[in-house]
């Protein structure tokens, strides 16, 4: 044990790209050698959340599923983080869809996804109205570049993504981070969490 307390030291956030092993209207898990109905599989994953200290689940459906995902929403607990990347896909009628539904309570912000850094901004702009939390993210195949650190930054994101430090793409951004946090004006914005 590395004597962390679980909860409040240490937690975990899932991305379970459900969209990826979801096929015929069954979710078909390859580990476990088991296909789930999509009622079957929201109890599934109820149970993950009951049982571990999970505090973030992005994907838990996949991207057509709206009804697990309203079901899910709904039932989760408050504090839970449920990250639509596939589901919302930085799109401003799929992000109104799922206020308008309680589908997600946080949005996956990819600027390269999007096609426009304006309207990428319009998107994030309009979670932030609706009480979503928002993450940057960066998306496989990047650069050295860390404009997107300043980008989530600036729009006051709370969160981003961009991997864990193994990588010089990905090192390039947390190291612009904490540049940016030795910069005496800025004011980095509190994740929602």
């Amino acid at each position: 044990m590395v004597g962390l307390q679980i909860g409040s030291q240490v937690s975990i956030a899932l991305d379970v790209a459900s969209t990826q092993f979801f096929q015929n209207g069954a979710y078909h898990l390859s580990s476990n050698k088991n296909s789930y109905s999509p009622e079957n599989f929201l109890s599934y994953i109820q149970r993950l959340v009951a049982n571990y200290p999970i505090i973030s689940i992005e994907d838990p459906f996949a991207e057509d599923d709206w009804e697990s995902w309203k079901s899910f929403t709904n039932s989760a607990p408050k504090e839970l983080q449920i990250l639509g990347d596939d589901l919302l896909t930085t799109n401003s009628n799929r992000l109104e869809k799922a206020i308008e539904e309680s589908s997600a309570n946080s949005i996956l912000i990819k600027p390269n996804q999007n096609g426009l850094v304006s309207s990428t901004h319009d998107v994030l702009k309009t979670a932030h109205k609706a009480g979503f939390k928002t993450v940057v993210s960066a998306r496989s195949g990047e650069t050295e570049d860390s404009w997107l650190a300043d980008l989530a930054t600036g729009w006051r994101a709370g969160q981003i993504k961009v991997g864990s430090t193994h990588g010089s793409e990905r090192n390039s951004k947390w190291n612009r981070l904490l540049e940016l946090e030795q910069i005496e004006n800025v004011e980095f914005s509190k994740p929602f969490m």
